[in-house]
């Protein structure tokens, strides 16, 4: 039988192994710019592929919530936090040059607003 200590080390291993790579860049610094003025069709990748895309000339369609800000920030985010209103959970980035009119089911509550599933067509540009 192993003993506790080693145990604990295997564990702590197996715990490193299972977390996710981060982009070699900020992602608070890469903007989402979007394509044609609106949303995209299709499944999408995720905010966290599209963060791990990173800058690069190719358009790509990413998925996932939509949050605007009071000041009018837009993020699309991999998550809902479970509040009310809801908040971005997960992986997140900015998005620049959406139509909001275009969003369906746009929602509103104490000066935010959000669209639980949205895919956007555009590019990962550093900011």
């Amino acid at each position: 039988m192993p003993s506790i200590p080693a145990f604990l080390i295997a564990l702590l291993l197996l715990a490193a192994c299972a977390t996710s790579a981060t982009p070699s860049e900020p992602a608070g610094e890469w903007t989402l710019v979007v394509a044609d003025g609106g949303p995209g069709d299709g499944p999408g990748m995720s905010v966290a592929d599209a963060l791990a895309h990173g800058p690069t000339d190719d358009l790509v369609s990413v998925s996932g919530a939509l949050f605007v800000a009071a000041d009018g920030t837009v993020k699309l985010c991999d998550a809902i936090a479970e509040s009310f209103p809801p908040q971005c959970g997960g992986a997140s980035i900015e998005v620049s040059g959406l139509d909001l009119s275009t969003v369906a089911d746009l929602q509103e509550a104490n000066g935010v607003r959000w669209a639980e599933s949205v895919v956007i067509f555009g590019s990962v540009e550093a900011s």
